[in-house]
């Protein structure tokens, strides 16, 4: 089971629990929607920095885990279709998914960047030993 599959299994316990609410179903959309894209987290980080937020990526994967603005992820997805194509998953509007991405993709581009590090290329050194419970422990505590 690949990292995303275990969040996305306990994204969907946590919700069955109430933990999270309509941000946690923005969560578990986002990565069943990376699961589905080509590229998948990849394709994320790209996303970002060829619209002009490579410095916000860089940031999160540093660390600094503040969340972004609703404006800053549409302007990051912006043309790739996942706003829309999550909100159809959730069935939640994307003024909502923007809100959650906003909270949920810091957290993620940090846990997934190795050694806080992601290529100018738009490459990220994946962890080669990611630890799901702790990512979705880090986005279930601010949602």
């Amino acid at each position: 089971m690949g990292i995303f599959d275990s969040l996305e299994s306990m994204a969907t316990s946590a919700l069955a629990s109430g933990a999270g609410g309509q941000n946690a179903q923005a969560a578990s959309g986002l990565v069943q929607e990376l699961q589905q894209q080509p590229g998948g987290f990849g394709a994320l980080v790209t996303n970002f920095q060829q619209n002009g937020m490579g410095g916000l990526v860089q940031q999160w994967a540093a660390g600094q885990t503040q969340p972004a603005s609703p404006d800053e992820v549409e302007q990051g997805l912006g043309g790739s279709g996942i706003i829309d194509n999550v909100a159809q998953r959730t069935g939640l509007s994307p003024t909502m998914i923007k809100s959650g991405l906003a909270i949920a993709i810091p957290f993620i581009v940090h846990h997934m960047a190795s050694n806080g590090h992601i290529t100018p290329e738009g490459d990220p050194t994946e962890n080669p030993n990611p630890e799901p419970g702790g990512l979705l422990q880090s986005i279930l505590g601010r949602l």
